[in-house]
């Protein structure tokens, strides 16, 4: 009898490897099931809490099953705003590769989670949550939603108004107090950034994210599991498969002083810039691209002359001549109708103004 029952058991093995080594092809990691809750059909829901993204206190941001965080290798200036970026995908799907320096191709129920705080708030040195946007994406594409964080930090609600929040607030950044009134966009401001028309076509505006794409995610991250790379850690979740080439041409640290200076004024470029100046973006209109990838310096700005007149930058990039470069011109001022990025700042990030200073300044002079 036990002759029989070893030969009854050997095909059921079989099959039971056949079956893992299916699930490994396709790409796909069984993970246990998550306590979120997006249900399409009902989202947005009215607090932030309704989602279940987090768990236990929701202000600590500590993920639920299946919530994975992310950072990408240079962030977007937002008046020294922090932020935390989660990113979640339904049971079972995947976002796919479409290029290095295009957002991954997120399946329908996927949400992009990106909280904006500061730290060091006065008067008592503390932490301040000031609003939660969510990407969601439907059948219809990308949905922008925007959570608003109460004086308890208990709760973040939702925008219904959608015309923008203004939040004073006073920390101190490196020892030094600053202040603002940090703006919560309109739902109008949001899509400005977030939108992309390729053709140019009436009513073929599409919103999509900015962040997470394949040059901004070949970094390394401090999970609780330990530092890894960021495109393997979600392949191994599921949340990639293999079709994610191992050969990324990736931006880097803007504040990494060990790489060159080029890469970091670039990789400063586009996280800021390159949104917009793009095919198919706000500023499409400007024949400048400034995606990382561009290798191409007439089209990046270098000795091309603005498009509008900007006193004392007679061209866009003035190599070795940053004073005279329009591009100084306009990240150097708050002035409303002169500043870039048009939207989402109201102070002069500094660092970042040194950074491409330097960097034009270490560019030739062959711009007559």
């Amino acid at each position: 009898m036990k002759k029989k029952y070893i030969f009854l058991l050997i095909p059921l093995i079989f099959v039971l490897i056949y079956l893992i080594s299916c699930s490994k092809e396709e790409g796909y990691v069984s993970i246990p099931e998550t306590t979120v809750s997006v249900n399409l059909e009902l989202v947005p829901y009215a607090k932030l809490s309704d989602y279940h993204f987090f768990k236990d206190d929701l202000k600590n941001h500590i993920p639920a099953i299946g919530v994975l965080p992310y950072e990408p290798a240079s962030s977007l200036f937002s008046d020294y705003a922090h932020k935390m970026r989660f990113v979640w995908l339904p049971k079972n799907t995947q976002a796919t590769y479409n290029g290095d320096d295009n957002v991954f191709e997120f399946p329908v129920g996927s949400v992009l989670i990106k909280t904006f705080y500061y730290d060091n708030v006065q008067p008592n040195n503390t932490r301040k949550i000031i609003e939660t946007r969510l990407l969601i994406r439907k059948t219809d594409g990308w949905n922008a939603y925007d959570y608003i964080w109460n004086d308890e930090q208990s709760e973040a609600n939702l925008d219904t108004v959608e015309q923008g929040v203004f939040v004073p607030i006073e920390w101190k950044e490196n020892g030094i107090t600053k202040t603002t009134t940090y703006k919560i966009p309109s739902q109008t401001e949001c899509i400005t950034c977030h939108k992309i028309n390729p053709n140019q076509t009436t009513g073929g505006e599409m919103t999509i994210p900015i962040g997470p794409k394949p040059q901004n995610l070949n970094t390394n991250y401090n999970y609780d599991t330990g530092i890894q790379n960021q495109i393997e850690k979600w392949k191994s979740v599921g949340y990639l498969g293999n079709d994610v080439t191992t050969n990324i041409y990736s931006t880097v640290n803007w504040l990494d002083t060990s790489k060159t200076l080029e890469q970091r004024a670039k990789s400063y470029i586009d996280i800021n810039c390159a949104h917009c100046h793009r095919t198919g973006g706000h500023c499409d209109y400007v024949n400048m691209r400034l995606n990382y990838s561009n290798t191409n310096l007439n089209t990046y700005g270098v000795c091309m002359v603005p498009l509008f007149y900007v006193e004392n930058g007679p061209f866009v990039i003035n190599g070795s001549n940053a004073s005279h470069s329009e591009m100084i011109k306009r990240i150097e001022t708050d002035q409303e109708d002169l500043m870039m990025p048009i939207i989402g700042r109201t102070l002069i990030h500094t660092e970042g103004v040194q950074l491409i200073t330097d960097w034009i300044n270490s560019l030739p002079d062959n711009c007559h």
